[in-house]
């Protein structure tokens, strides 16, 4: 087994989580001088995490308790919109109050895995319906369109297999990519 310069990458790699990483070396790196930031993000669409959120959420709290600083990224803009990945359908729609009541879960789930505060390597939360809900469609466009590529996004898995099966794939939903 190689070892790493930082403990973060050392544990990760030691308990199976790492698969692939586009510069290991880079981000060990990165990792040995503490602290980074580092966020994963949790769409709000149910009033708690599931089951298949329990690795990202031990990453999160691992990757504080090696001294870095960890960012939980809720998606109350995203929730809006719906992530096609995985889904043959698309997803419900849920109301405003909806969204909000699911984020007030999700935080309390965090509240027993990480420490927040204003420290160093505290955790934050953030919501991305603080920049997101404030876009209008034409400055997007213009500011930001350019750097997507249509080519990527069809080539996404959730989206080739919508379109193999040529099961509805609505603009919102490719928006989401």
């Amino acid at each position: 087994m190689t070892s790493h310069k930082s403990d973060f990458i050392n544990t990760v790699a030691e308990r199976g989580f790492l698969h692939q990483c586009t510069d290991l070396e880079a981000l060990d790196a990165l990792a040995a001088k503490p602290p980074l930031s580092a966020y994963i993000g949790f769409d709000c669409t149910a009033p708690s995490l599931h089951a298949g959120s329990l690795v990202s959420i031990m990453l999160l709290r691992l990757l504080q308790n090696t001294g870095h600083k960890p960012i939980v990224l809720i998606g109350g803009g995203t929730t809006k919109v719906g992530d096609p990945s995985g889904k043959d359908e698309a997803r419900k729609f849920l109301g405003d109050d909806d969204i909000a009541a699911n984020m007030a879960g999700i935080r309390d789930v965090f509240a027993k895995f990480l420490t927040s505060g204003d420290g160093p390597t505290d955790a934050m939360m953030i919501n991305n319906a603080d920049w997101l809900n404030g876009l209008s469609y034409i400055p997007f466009l213009r500011n930001y369109g350019r750097y997507f590529s249509v080519n990527r996004m069809l080539g996404l898995d959730s989206v080739k297999t919508r379109l193999e099966r040529q099961q509805p794939l609505s603009f919102l939903e490719f928006n989401y990519m």
